[in-house]
């Protein structure tokens, strides 16, 4: 896999897509986006699901904030972004899954995989934020606007998942992503 390509593929179709979000959107405040819904077994990967929020959706009640919930933004899964790199997903489990054959090549298949695609996703979400943030999205981004992976199936993962997707520099710039990282983290 050319992971550098899928990289590219991801990120031209993730700002294209926000893109268009932005555009259709005037007057809203879309502070970021997501990836999450990763989903991979023994047999096939999925491309995860690219959410994205505004201000006015984020609801807080008794404690609970949907502000880095991705099932519960306003567009929960974008499916033009997934549709678009299928055949990307398909390619992956072709070289990875597909050639395993026994249950212990398959873990170790399934294993590599998730190593190299989150560490290409994380790759993708500081891309898109770099891009965000230089204006060549959309002018209606906030210059807090960030791209992160929130995947809460992968449970004491996130926090490390929030990590690896977001410049250590650019962190204290999106202080609710901070403190949320710092719970994550204190639990």
């Amino acid at each position: 896999m050319d992971w550098g390509a899928f990289e590219k593929a991801w990120h031209d179709s993730g700002c294209r897509i926000l893109s268009d979000l932005a555009a259709a959107c005037p007057g809203e405040r879309l502070y970021g986006a997501a990836f999450h819904l990763f989903y991979m077994d023994g047999v096939k990967i999925l491309p995860p699901a690219l959410a994205a929020n505004i201000e006015a959706a984020v609801h807080e009640d008794y404690e609970y904030s949907t502000r880095f919930t991705p099932p519960e933004w306003r567009w929960d899964v974008l499916d033009a972004t997934s549709d678009a790199m299928s055949p990307w997903y398909l390619s992956l489990t072709e070289e990875y899954l597909a050639p395993a054959a026994t249950e212990t090549e398959r873990d170790a298949a399934m294993n590599a995989l998730e190593a190299a695609h989150d560490t290409a996703m994380a790759n993708v979400c500081k891309a898109i934020t770099t891009t965000a943030r230089r204006g060549d999205i959309h002018g209606s981004l906030p210059p807090g606007f960030v791209v992160v992976i929130l995947e809460g199936q992968r449970g004491d993962e996130e926090a490390g998942l929030i990590r690896k997707s977001v410049d250590p520099q650019l962190l204290p710039t999106v202080p609710e992503l901070a403190e949320y990282l710092r719970q994550l983290e204190e639990t």
